[in-house]
């Protein structure tokens, strides 16, 4: 389907994607895979009720028609290079589609709720018998099975129930402050990914297709560290410890005020020779000479004083200048970046060409965040992508039915009259 090939195949390249994802963790596992070669054909629906979600997200690209469902920069972002088709699910017509499009897929990846697929009689038992190769990912809050199998949810809810909303944050009596913003969508795509990855390495090796059921909440539990080990061999609840480093003696680390409005610097100071090393280039004050801080363990004991003047031994520094300066002298150090910062300052992204300008049908060209990688000579990156950015809603419609499925045009548009496309 792609409009042009690359000069080298990607990894990827001849797997086929039927994308019935939405939101954020299963568009980011097709988008992954879209990256790396894969033809994803994202399918969706435009009622009200089964529009995605981060079609609506802001901000959105400015132009063009205010209801627009085009325009998310949200959207536009986590679904680069992919198709896209309209497809109504609840028609049997639409279903009968639907399997003809797996019936030539590698990959069906869906995230509704749990049992929506049976209920329209497009389970894996069913589709595996069409397809006996296919690879069927479903990710759902907390899994296929077991006591909270149907149960809804969406990243911050299954965020909670791993216990990330509980690690982060000040300690008590502050209330957990979660992770801000539904990261866990993100960790589970990246997994998805993964897990598809692993199953074509298998069928290559087989012949044999499987299902794959992912849980965001396991997912969560398998980034949350050392804390379950911890609640096992102790018995006792992983405190919060906001900033601070509670695994080691590392002190001073957190983050600290710089000049500016709401401007701050991360430092982490692992040994004694670090120590001395920061010491020395803010200057030595009075302060540093104090016997509670000639060591890590003193310095970790006294951490609440050591921070306070930490704070004021920074606020007048630029934070960049300050970055780079400890940083020469062997020290992770780096300056607190906003959105802005990134997009207009940051020196490093520049220069992996990390933001990666696509043509986009209704918005022009867009800059999208690239792969966050390199793979030396094999040409992985988003900005090998051959054709565009995101898919409009149904962009894609007429080439996918005519080329893929063999409809006439006229079966096309008596097709889009009965409202099943």
């Amino acid at each position: 389907m792609a409009q042009s090939a690359p000069a080298r195949p990607r990894p990827l390249e001849g797997v086929r994607v039927i994308d019935l994802t939405k939101i954020v963790a299963g568009p980011n596992a097709t988008r992954m895979l879209a990256t790396m070669g894969a033809e994803v054909i994202r399918v969706e629906w435009h009622d009200d009720r089964a529009l995605d979600l981060l079609r609506g997200v802001r901000p959105l690209a400015p132009g063009g028609e205010a209801d627009s469902v085009n325009r998310s920069g949200l959207f536009n972002n986590i679904n680069a290079g992919k198709y896209g088709i309209t497809l109504n699910m609840n028609l049997p017509q639409g279903r009968d589609l639907f399997k003809r499009l797996i019936a030539d897929a590698s990959v069906l990846c869906e995230n509704y709720s749990p049992r929506q697929m049976e209920r329209w009689e497009l389970g894996y038992d069913v589709l595996s018998k069409i397809n006996p190769g296919l690879i069927y990912l479903q990710i759902s809050g907390m899994g296929k099975s077991g006591t909270y199998n149907a149960y809804l949810s969406v990243g911050p809810t299954a965020q909670a129930l791993s216990g990330l909303t509980h690690m982060s944050g000040f300690p008590e009596p502050m209330p957990p402050a979660g992770w801000g913003y539904s990261y866990l969508d993100h960790s589970t795509g990246y997994y998805g990914a993964i897990l598809v990855l692993a199953a074509l390495l298998r069928r290559r090796r087989t012949g044999r297709g499987c299902y794959i059921d992912l849980s965001q909440t396991e997912t969560g539990i398998m980034v949350s560290g050392t804390a379950t080990l911890e609640a096992q061999v102790t018995g006792k609840p992983t405190d919060r410890h906001g900033n601070r480093m509670q695994a080691a003696v590392w002190a001073p680390h957190g983050a600290y005020p710089c000049r500016g409005i709401d401007e701050w610097i991360a430092i982490a100071i692992q040994n004694d020779e670090q120590w001395a090393a920061l010491v020395a280039e803010i200057g030595a004050p009075d302060w540093t000479r104090d016997a509670r801080f000639n060591s890590a363990a003193g310095r970790k004991a006294n951490e609440d004083e050591l921070d306070r003047l930490m704070a004021g031994a920074t606020k007048n520094a630029e934070r960049y200048d300050l970055m780079n300066r400890l940083q020469r002298r062997g020290i992770a150090a780096a300056a607190v970046q906003k959105a802005d910062d990134r997009c207009e300052r940051d020196l490093q992204l520049k220069a992996r060409d990390y933001f990666v300008p696509l043509p986009h049908s209704e918005i022009g060209t867009w800059d999208i965040e690239g792969f966050p990688a390199k793979f030396g000579k094999v040409p992985i990156d988003v900005g090998g992508l051959p054709h565009r950015g995101a898919p409009m809603m149904g962009e894609d419609n007429d080439a996918i039915y005519r080329d893929l499925l063999g409809l006439t045009p006229q079966e096309i548009a008596t097709l889009r009259e009965e409202w099943v496309i």
